[in-house]
């Protein structure tokens, strides 16, 4: 009998290893030392079945949820991911786990971990943040990222929890608004010039012209030539700052004569003040884009100049515009004070670089601002020649 007993032992340990957590042991009416050994392996298979079940659950869950959900630990290695992760992003499960998740961002240069795990030092266990992932085949996917730490049963820290709520197509979205927004208001702007221009402009200048015809007439008192001369240079200072504000406002050469000859119209206003040296290299024979996007880059431009004009004591502007094959690219520096780029977290301290962004974005560029305070400013941005849909 205790023979057949420890058999039920051996075989029960068996069934147990194999999974098959279901399988009981039979007890004996004399209740004895085996008899109590075997009970209490029953009890660890109802135990064991109660965990494997409980993983099973979690795991149909992991799988099902839609959002990509990502386990990392504290080097950024990816220690597991759920199905969604695999299927939008297009790698097996061998090719991510144990590799960093950086190699999963769009920018592979990025700082994002270092945030999140900074972030997460705070007393608070949520943040919340905007990024770019890469699918296998280079493709880009706007995900919100909402990231927590992970601790065992003995409140010990475990890893980061990482989940990605894909929002490329919002992203989208938000793109095609900007971009309505942004041709409208040059629609906008270019109606108001071409108003101004042909009729305040052409009332000023016919003025001015009958003002003249006054010089004719013979009058004893002097005052009379002192008002007439007043009078036409005033004439003369309102005609000439229309058509600054006519030119600020949609500069006629960019509409006929290109980016190209836009910019050499800016950069000839501006060393007309002899205040800035300015070096302006382009590409030769630099081409026509498509309107919209000619008035973004030149607005880019003008905003950075402005921007350096108020709040930089630069005295040299370097302006690089570069055709590549597919893409145009815009260089700007300048040897002013700089500043800290921290300062661009207060909402208020940061509109003229977030006009910036705002049109790069809508029309799918990138860019790349550097400053330090003493080491000037550098703004680098490149656009695709073409719109998606062309």
């Amino acid at each position: 009998m205790e023979k057949s007993q420890i058999d039920e032992i051996s075989d029960l340990l068996l069934s147990y290893s194999a999974g098959e957590y279901h399988v009981k042991g039979e007890i004996s009416e004399n209740f004895d030392d085996i008899d109590m050994i075997i009970s209490g392996i029953n009890m660890l298979g109802e135990e064991l079945r109660s965990t494997n079940v409980s993983k099973e659950y979690f795991s149909s869950i992991f799988n099902t949820v839609t959002d990509l959900v990502m386990i990392v630990d504290e080097s950024g290695s990816l220690i597991d991911v759920n199905l969604a992760v695999i299927n939008l992003l297009g790698f097996t499960e061998e090719e991510l786990l144990n590799h960093s998740i950086l190699n999963l961002l769009a920018d592979s240069k990025s700082s994002l971990f270092k945030k999140i795990k900074r972030n997460l030092k705070k007393e608070e266990n949520n943040y919340i943040v905007e990024s770019e992932l890469t699918t296998k085949d280079k493709k880009i996917v706007f995900g919100l990222f909402t990231c927590s730490k992970i601790f065992d049963r003995n409140g010990e820290f475990n890893g980061y929890l990482i989940s990605v709520k894909d929002i490329t197509a919002q992203k989208e979205n938000e793109k095609l608004i900007l971009k309505t927004i942004i041709s409208t208001q040059g629609a906008e702007q270019r109606r108001v010039a071409d108003d101004l221009h042909d009729s305040l402009g052409q009332e000023l200048s016919m003025a001015q012209l009958m003002l003249s015809n006054f010089s004719r007439f013979e009058v004893a008192d002097k005052e009379y030539y002192n008002l007439l001369e007043l009078c036409n240079e005033i004439l003369e200072n309102s005609i000439k700052h229309l058509r600054e504000i006519c030119f600020d406002l949609m500069p006629n050469v960019l509409v006929k004569g290109g980016l190209e000859k836009a910019v050499e119209t800016l950069v000839g206003k501006l060393e007309s003040a002899d205040k800035i040296e300015i070096d302006f290299v382009n590409t030769e024979n630099f081409p026509r884009l498509f309107s919209e996007l000619e008035i973004v880059i030149y607005r880019i431009i003008q905003e950075f100049i402005n921007n350096m004009i108020k709040h930089s004591t630069a005295n040299k502007l370097n302006i690089h515009l570069i055709e590549h094959d597919n893409k145009v690219e815009i260089t700007l520096s300048e040897n002013g004070q700089g500043f800290n780029m921290a300062k661009l977290d207060n909402v208020g301290d940061n509109r003229g670089i977030s006009n910036i962004r705002t049109k790069v974005l809508a029309y799918n560029g990138e860019y790349k601002l550097n400053s330090e305070p003493g080491k000037g400013t550098e703004l680098w941005v490149e656009f695709p020649k073409k719109e998606k849909d062309e």
